[in-house]
């Protein structure tokens, strides 16, 4: 119906009584993979998807600016991104949200990113970890090269490596590359980290 008001009335009562993350977990992704669905069926257009992501991609801006920033030496340092031709930023955005909650210090530097400019970012924020999901097919190179050439670049952080393609193409990794299975996974390897 593109109806912004009761998008926001709904999303806003489950939040006060669930929480954001619940709601982003119980409401939010079964809502959009509903949608998916709609739109592969046509019973959607693009636009009606992309009112929708806009709604929640907003929701998502607010609900991390929320949360206070961190610092100290002790806390973890996380850099996410998306790489060129990766455009799953609302998962970007939550994931960005679910560390954020956890206490840990995060740079988001955005989509799109080539791993040039990555390591300027790491250069300058020198991350913990590095974290980034591939859903879509690479089409510059074969993601297993892909990977080796990120693991090779950026050997003084630990790698999180997650999404549809990294998991369905099986891929290997060094040590200090780690490739999470699931959002499960994620959270549980989140909520095992010592601030």
């Amino acid at each position: 119906e593109m109806d912004e008001y009761k998008f926001d009335r709904i999303i806003n009562t489950n939040i006060q009584q669930i929480g954001f993350e619940r709601t982003m977990l119980e409401v939010i992704y079964p809502f959009l993979d509903k949608l998916s669905v709609l739109w592969l069926t046509g019973s959607i257009n693009p636009v009606q998807e992309n009112f929708m992501s806009y709604l929640i991609r907003q929701k998502l801006i607010v609900a991390i600016d929320k949360i206070p920033l961190q610092s100290g030496k002790n806390v973890p340092k996380f850099l996410i991104y998306l790489p060129e031709g990766e455009k799953q930023e609302l998962s970007m955005l939550f994931m960005h949200y679910l560390l954020r909650s956890r206490k840990n210090q995060v740079v988001y530097i955005g989509q799109d990113i080539a791993l040039t400019d990555l390591r300027d970012a790491c250069n300058i924020y020198q991350p913990d970890y590095i974290f980034t999901m591939i859903t879509e097919t690479f089409a510059k190179e074969p993601l297993q090269q892909y990977v080796e050439r990120l693991a090779d670049n950026f050997s003084d952080a630990k790698i999180l490596l997650t999404g549809y393609q990294v998991v369905a193409q099986q891929i290997t990794a060094p040590e200090h590359v780690h490739i999470l299975q699931s959002l499960q996974q994620t959270m549980e390897f989140l909520s095992g980290l010592k601030v």
